[in-house]
């Protein structure tokens, strides 16, 4: 699954958007937008909730269960109606503790942080879980459902909002939800391969628990490899995992998550100087590069699949140079207008026009981007002869698991976005579900026991018209049938901007 960034996606998490049904949107990277002040928790109305919620075999009743409550009760080791911070810290919260103090020169007392979930607290409250908890809807708010989110994203990966903003809009409904169920509300932010967000939001509770003390927080972490693909036919996909129970001061952690921006820095630089040196006369820059990729708010440039970004810069630049060599004045003011027109088109709103990121279409030069592709070769995930998936610029899933294996306390594993490896196939869904779940179990086999769940809400899916609700209820369905792997979902975040 070669996985194609898509790019301004708008605040609103029930908005649809038109994509090519040929192209496989990541939701990794929607945009690189600054600081903006929306939110999932807010009782606005989303009563346009595509996810229909269905049985799960797990947890009984796909309503809000006693067992969610009987197993989060468990989780309680003192009193909470005293409103002070829990006093018995943990390993796990020692380690952030100290964590905090060698990263972030701020000393915190690992008491402040029993807010903090561990690993093995979130394995035995996992199996309580179904759909509807997920699901931020205005009556799921409204009745105390809504009362876990697995999956939201900062500024720091591909969020709009910064993380102190998302931290406080989750205090002020765990507070509105306490009210309601006597509980903590269950939280996660899942920024995509990095780890900034998390230790600042650990830092921000950590300094103030009696603000945060009704919400319970998952340290999340959104890890994106490379690996072999059941239904690519080139053999290869680039896809993420959800990992919850992670410590973002681990050593560890952190050298591996800094090789892996750093191995992507130095592929754009080194794709980027290799094109120019074939073809000088283009003047490849990376600066150029990074501007056209809307990276500029971007500190680390480690954003996933950066390579296939890099060779659509290439192979752009090169057609549009070629183009403006061979055309005359009059042909050029004539395109122009013709894109004129075509942006008209589309804010006028007219049937015949429906703006989308996929709407840009690569004019290809057959003989530059056939030399570009050679060099691409070089950078990108690929098989070898020997059927080995390799990449000089994303993780394998071994090395992830091999690299999460050494940590003290091993997090649990979650296959995001697990509709994106059955590539829409819609007229061969049951042979391709078999050969997703076949893949899938394989995946927890090598896990060494820490892949235990799948995202079944992913907000992402519903932009795009070609997934219907009873597609991914199926989809869901058959993975829970056929494996035993748990559910997990998240808002992402609310993408209905208020103005």
């Amino acid at each position: 699954m070669d996985i194609t960034i898509s790019q301004n996606i708008p605040c609103n998490k029930y908005s649809k958007m038109k994509t090519n049904s040929s192209s496989l949107v990541s939701h990794s990277d929607a945009g690189f937008e600054q600081p903006s002040k929306c939110s999932s928790f807010s009782l606005k109305d989303t009563s346009s909730d595509t996810f229909i919620p269905y049985q799960n075999t797990k947890s009984g009743n796909v309503s809000f269960s006693g067992k969610f409550f009987s197993a989060l009760s468990k989780l309680n080791k003192t009193n909470k109606d005293d409103n002070s911070p829990q006093d018995i810290p943990n390993e796990f919260a020692a380690d952030i503790s100290s964590g905090i103090k060698r990263v972030m020169q701020k000393d915190i007392p690992p008491s402040n942080f029993s807010f903090v979930m561990t690993p093995d607290e979130f394995r035995e409250l996992l199996p309580s879980f179904n759909a509807e908890n997920f699901i931020s809807s205005k009556e799921n708010q409204e009745n105390g459902i809504y009362c876990v989110d697995l999956d939201y994203q900062s500024t720091f990966s591909s969020g709009l909002e910064n993380v102190f903003d998302i931290l406080d809009n989750a205090a002020e409904y765990a507070d509105k939800y306490y009210e309601k169920t006597g509980k903590e509300f269950i939280f996660a932010v899942t920024d995509r391969d990095c780890i900034e967000g998390l230790q600042h939001l650990l830092r921000t509770a950590g300094s103030d628990p009696e603000k945060y003390k009704h919400l319970k927080i998952v340290p999340g972490l959104k890890m994106s490899f490379a690996h072999k693909a059941p239904n690519s036919t080139i053999g290869y996909e680039n896809s993420d995992m959800l990992i919850y129970g992670i410590n973002p001061f681990s050593k560890n952690i952190i050298d591996f998550v800094d090789t892996t921006i750093n191995k992507r820095k130095k592929m754009m630089v080194d794709f980027i100087g290799d094109v120019n040196e074939l073809y000088p006369e283009f003047s490849y820059n990376v600066i150029e590069f990074a501007e056209q990729n809307r990276m500029r708010y971007k500190k680390s440039f480690g954003v996933p699949n950066l390579y296939w970004r890099a060779r659509e810069y290439a192979e752009t630049k090169g057609d549009t140079e070629i183009k403006g060599i061979s055309m005359v004045p009059d042909e050029i003011i004539e395109e122009a207008q013709a894109i004129i027109d075509d942006l008209g088109k589309v804010y006028l709103g007219s049937d015949q026009k429906t703006f989308s990121a996929w709407d840009s279409q690569i004019i290809t030069n057959n003989d530059v981007n056939k030399e570009i592709k050679k060099v691409f070769g070089k950078y990108s995930t690929h098989k070898e002869e020997s059927g080995k998936v390799v990449s000089s610029a994303e993780n394998l899933y071994e090395s992830m698991i091999d690299c999460l294996d050494k940590e003290k306390e091993k997090p649990v594993l979650a296959i995001a976005s697990p509709f994106y490896f059955s590539h829409y196939y819609e007229e061969q869904k049951s042979k391709t579900f078999d050969k997703v779940v076949s893949f899938f179990k394989e995946l927890k086999e090598h896990s060494k026991g820490m892949l235990l769940a799948f995202e079944s809400i992913v907000p992402f899916y519903d932009l795009d018209e070609n997934l219907t609700p009873a597609i991914i209820k199926n989809f869901n369905e058959y993975i829970q049938e056929h494996t035993d792997l748990y559910e997990v979902g998240g808002s992402f975040a609310k993408r209905n901007q208020e103005n």
